[in-house]
């Protein structure tokens, strides 16, 4: 849920996709979530207003083609969405950074230019997709998703780092691959402020 213009606020909440479940059923538990208390409380009196939509968003980064020929594929076209949130605009980013970095350092052999990319986009992108597909799987379940919220709720600083972790103000699989570390990774400002 974020905020838009004129007191408004654009809703959605995701389902991970399985072959052969149609996104129909979608919005019959969209009005059954717009009546949970919680969700009631948080929205006060705000009605919807305008129509349901739903779309599958790619979230898989090993099934899309990164490139075709002098093509590069980059954010959604590459499957560079995260499988847990459905969050893709730092990786669409990213994937065009990275395109071009290909690009620039493999000049005109396309061949050169898709495997730079394709190192490019494994060695940045592959590990988080991963991590949030398998942390997906595991918070798909009640217990799971309980002791999730659990452990991230221990203290100050487990309420902190998770924050910043969901937001994305490092990458999700960061302290899995010592590889991409750098000074100030995990300590750097963040996107918001610490309150």
């Amino acid at each position: 849920m974020f905020p838009v213009a004129g007191g408004r606020a654009n809703v959605g909440f995701g389902l991970p996709r399985r072959p052969g479940v149609s996104v129909r059923p979608m919005a019959a538990q969209w009005r059954g979530l717009l009546e949970r208390p919680p969700l009631r409380a948080l929205l006060g009196n705000a009605e919807p207003e305008g129509h349901h939509r739903a779309w599958p968003i790619p979230a898989d980064l090993a099934r899309a083609p990164l490139s075709q020929g002098r093509v590069l594929f980059a954010g959604d076209a590459a499957g560079a969405t995260d499988p847990m949130t459905g969050e893709g605009i730092g990786q669409a980013l990213l994937t065009g950074v990275l395109a071009a970095e290909a690009v620039a350092a493999a000049g005109s052999d396309p061949g050169a230019v898709a495997r730079h990319y394709r190192a490019a986009v494994a060695h940045h992108l592959a590990p988080d997709l991963r991590f949030a597909a398998a942390l997906g799987r595991i918070l798909a379940s009640p217990a799971g998703a309980l002791l999730a919220v659990r452990a991230a709720g221990l203290t100050p600083w487990t309420r902190r780092n998770f924050a910043r972790w969901m937001f994305e103000d490092y990458p999700r699989a960061l302290a899995l691959t010592p590889s991409r570390w750098r000074r100030g990774a995990f300590t750097g400002p963040g996107a918001y402020p610490a309150a």
